[in-house]
């Protein structure tokens, strides 16, 4: 009797290992989503920033200009 408990008690534990690495599995799939849209986003405010750089950039070079003569074609 011993061997078939140890037995079932083997096939339980191994049945139980595959559980835990279903949901890690499944844990792991959604991290790397989470990761993918945090990316993304990443990306959208990156480009938000350059566009507020090139304003106030531009607004800075404007108000120098004046002092300068402007050429004209």
């Amino acid at each position: 009797m011993s061997v078939v408990g140890d037995a079932l008690k083997a096939m339980r534990t191994v049945l139980l290992m595959q559980e835990d690495l279903r949901v890690m599995k499944d844990a792991a799939h959604a991290q790397g989503d989470r990761l993918a849209r945090l990316a993304e986003a990443h990306g959208a405010l990156r480009d938000r920033v350059s566009r507020l750089e090139g304003i106030i950039e531009g607004a800075a070079m404007a108000r120098r200009m004046p002092d300068q003569p402007r050429i004209e074609g």
